[in-house]
């Protein structure tokens, strides 16, 4: 691996090796930065700069995508920026898990005019975008403007639990009960707090 070139980086040394044979290299791009890369990152193409090349081709392609709207400074324009580059763009950190894994953006709303109509401004500066179902697309019907909490109550990996004759997730139990949300968790592994069914 050492003095193979992937992309803009190449590998000048062994920076660690992990458990289970993981190697990590130490790299030199060509923009003159350093990085330090998995190898396993390096040989699939996962890995081919520092951070700089996202950085150009992403924002290159942004600056493309209609500026006539004289709204780049706002909340609404950031999101809509957002959510295009981790949908569309593979070089975005991001796209993994959105565009990576299938998440799309609905076609209209690639022009920021459409999102913005159909989504309009965030009601306050704490909402941010969420999906009401995880799994499904950035699309007409399936998107809102949402607190953390009820992000945080919308996550896939949520655990959900019977109290009180209600179906909430684990942290909601834990808040109406006064108890840490790790000890809701020992009580739920007890039996103490009756898991729900999906």
């Amino acid at each position: 691996m050492i003095g193979r070139t992937f992309g803009l980086l190449t590998v000048r040394s062994l920076f660690v090796e992990r458990r289970h044979g993981q190697k990590v290299y130490a790299c030199v791009c060509e923009c003159g930065n350093t990085a330090v890369v998995l190898g396993a990152n390096l040989r699939k193409g996962n890995s081919t700069s520092c951070g700089c090349l996202r950085k150009k081709t992403c924002g290159i392609r942004m600056l493309g995508l209609n500026l006539r709207h004289g709204e780049t400074d706002t909340k609404l324009w950031k999101t809509w920026k957002g959510v295009v580059e981790r949908t569309t763009c593979p070089t975005s950190a991001h796209y993994p898990r959105y565009g990576g894994r299938g998440i799309s953006l609905h076609l209209d709303w690639l022009i920021y005019e459409n999102f913005a109509r159909d989504v309009g401004p965030p009601p306050t500066p704490l909402h941010s975008i969420d999906r009401i179902n995880n799994q499904g697309n950035y699309e007409p019907g399936n998107v809102r403007w949402a607190t953390a909490q009820e992000q945080a109550a919308n996550r896939s990996t949520n655990i959900y639990v019977m109290l009180n004759g209600e179906k909430i997730i684990l942290a909601q139990a834990a808040r109406v009960l006064g108890i840490s949300k790790s000890s809701a968790s020992r009580w739920l592994a007890q039996g103490k707090l009756q898991a729900a069914n999906e």
